[in-house]
């Protein structure tokens, strides 16, 4: 399945339903943990890559079913 294009606002706030809480911001680039330990590290743009946004969800075990379902 696709994803489709989106900000790095709205991933946030999926990741955020998904459990995952801020951790830190270098740069453009957000680290976000999970309780369960997971990490995801992606860049925060206007416009977030697909295919990076599509590895840092494989990185951090996030199965792209259940980020779609939460994407609004």
């Amino acid at each position: 399945m696709k994803l489709p294009l989106l900000s790095g606002r709205q991933v946030v706030r999926a990741l955020k339903r998904m459990g995952f809480e801020e951790v830190s911001r270098k740069g453009s680039h957000l680290k976000m943990k999970h309780f369960d330990g997971r990490l995801i590290v992606f860049p925060f743009h206007d416009e977030v890559d697909r295919f990076t946004l599509k590895g840092a969800l494989t990185d951090a075990e996030v199965e792209l079913d259940d980020f779609l379902k939460v994407v609004r």
